[in-house]
């Protein structure tokens, strides 16, 4: 195959993946959930095929060699470390009601989180239900902004690691409705440069912007929370949502919104019976 060819093989599938969200869905559209993750891997497997599906998981280190090598070295000494011993900390304490955070979780809950709670109407995130299970112990929420929560993620990250992802499949009309826009939102085009999340890590997927290499996204929910060498800081999946949005001069909604739930959501299924790696580092 050439590699003229092979470009237009992989153009053909970004074009399948993305034409049916050029004419407007009704709501009583069902999501077919398998289909969308087959495509979605096998597009990313035709891009790169010589990874194996599960180090997708891995981000830019899957299709980087050298950063790869770099952020092993990194990791043999993760300085990350602190703030999992602050996650361990809040997680595990003893609190008034003889309870702990972790027991109101309950079990695996990096694996669990997001799904769609139906007698909600809305996806609950691990953030959220942590804020949820504090509330409840009659313990302050924790800030989205703030470096505590990010700390408690990857304490609960570090418990999982190596657990595959099991995302619920919607089976609700308001849950398939919840999964239809967090798809819509990362194929819509936003932003003064009017690019998508699919632009960026799906069509230009590999190339260079400014200094950073753009990384593929599927499994990209299970290596955060990620400590940004650069920041000296644990940060979010969230976050990472908003720096997108901004990088494009786009008007980002805020953590947590409905918006980066559902695409946290969408994400998510498409990572499903991958491997939890979070958390991770980065330059």
């Amino acid at each position: 195959m050439t590699r003229s060819t092979g470009r237009l093989k992989v153009l053909k599938l970004v074009l399948t993946i993305v034409v049916g969200l050029t004419i407007s869905v009704p709501a009583t559209i069902q999501a077919d959930v398998d289909a969308d993750r087959a495509q979605f891997r096998e597009f990313y497997s035709q891009r790169f095929p010589d990874v194996v599906l599960e180090d997708f998981v891995q981000g830019v280190y899957a299709i980087d060699e050298q950063l790869r090598r770099q952020s092993e070295a990194v990791n043999e000494f993760p300085p990350y470390e602190f703030a999992i011993d602050e996650g361990e900390a809040i997680v595990s304490a003893p609190l008034p009601s003889g309870q702990t955070l972790l027991d109101c979780l309950g079990p695996n809950p990096v694996v669990r989180h997001p799904y769609f709670d139906n007698e909600l109407g809305k996806v609950i995130t691990l953030g959220s239900a942590i804020n949820t299970c504090r509330t409840r112990l009659e313990q302050p929420k924790l800030s989205y902004q703030q470096q505590t929560l990010q700390a408690v993620l990857g304490y609960l990250g570090v418990l999982e690691r190596g657990q595959v992802r099991r995302t619920p499949v919607p089976s609700t009309l308001a849950a398939k409705s919840a999964y239809e826009r967090g798809k819509a939102f990362f194929y819509t085009k936003r932003g003064q440069l009017n690019l998508s999340c699919a632009d960026c890590h799906m069509r230009a997927v590999g190339q260079h912007l400014r200094e950073q290499t753009l990384a593929p996204l599927l499994g990209v929910v299970n290596h955060f929370p990620i400590y940004s060498l650069r920041a000296g800081a644990l940060g979010s999946l969230h976050q990472r949502f908003v720096g997108c949005v901004e990088q494009v001069r786009g008007e980002s909604p805020s953590l947590e919104s409905q918006q980066f739930r559902e695409l946290e959501y969408f994400l998510s299924l498409m990572a499903d019976g991958l491997p939890i790696i979070g958390p991770s580092t980065q330059r």
